[in-house]
């Protein structure tokens, strides 16, 4: 998998990502860091001038640091279920920088981990990297085959599963904690209707002004730290 930018190569190196090679600018002398956590780890560095990086940059934004890693490896969604637990369930959210800043903030809160579905939805990719902030490196990802069978395998296993509507009940004035589950929805139309049904509530965020909807990043972040506050 390629990843650019600082952060995310940092937060690579950091965490031990195994590196295939690594890009740096010629000249640079903002990436100390980087080169001196690489030579640690006897990575290789290959300086390159800026074309060689713009041409290769999928983001263009590469801050004049590419690199090649293993790629991404989710875990199974039983991996995800603590006493206490507090997951975060995306239905079908497909822009990359939305799941980027998703699981930043996910991060950020403590969130025992992430499910997401395999089909009509983004994976973990190269922008999702950069967008994160190197926050990828630190939080479980599931992958799934069906949404709704994670829903109800959380259920049996103790948790309650909550779907983000405009129509539930306010968030901050809703219990959440304990076990629980909270699913965002797509960007365009929310979460599905057979996946509201199956979950035990719903949740809104208080809105006052003339628009009715946030961005998908925005809406999980604003509920996902009320429920800290709560937690």
């Amino acid at each position: 998998m390629q990843i650019e930018g600082k952060n995310s190569v940092l937060e690579a190196l950091r965490v031990g990502k195994k590196f295939e090679s690594l890009l740096i600018l010629q000249g640079s002398k903002s990436c100390g860091e980087i080169e001196q956590l690489a030579a640690a780890k006897k990575i290789g560095i290959k300086y390159v001038p800026k074309q060689k990086l713009d041409d290769i940059s999928k983001t263009h934004k590469h801050q004049g640091v590419i690199a090649y890693i293993e790629g991404f490896k989710y875990v199974p969604l039983e991996s995800l279920f603590k006493d206490d637990g507090f997951v975060v369930l995306l239905d079908s959210i497909e822009d990359p920088h939305n799941l980027g800043s998703i699981i930043r903030t996910c991060e950020c809160a403590g969130v025992d981990g992430i499910v997401i579905p395999k089909h009509r939805a983004c994976e973990v990719n190269e922008t999702v990297f950069k967008t994160s902030a190197g926050a990828v490196n630190h939080v479980k990802i599931a992958q799934v085959g069906s949404l709704n069978d994670a829903i109800e395998k959380m259920k049996d296993n103790g948790y309650f599963v909550f779907a983000t509507a405009m129509d539930g009940e306010l968030a901050k004035n809703t219990n959440l904690k304990g076990k629980i589950g909270i699913v965002i929805g797509n960007e365009g139309s929310g979460v599905h209707k057979l996946t509201r049904q199956i979950c035990d509530g719903t949740l809104k965020i208080e809105m006052r002004g003339k628009l009715n909807s946030l961005n998908a990043s925005v809406a999980c972040g604003i509920i996902v730290f009320q429920a800290l506050e709560q937690r």
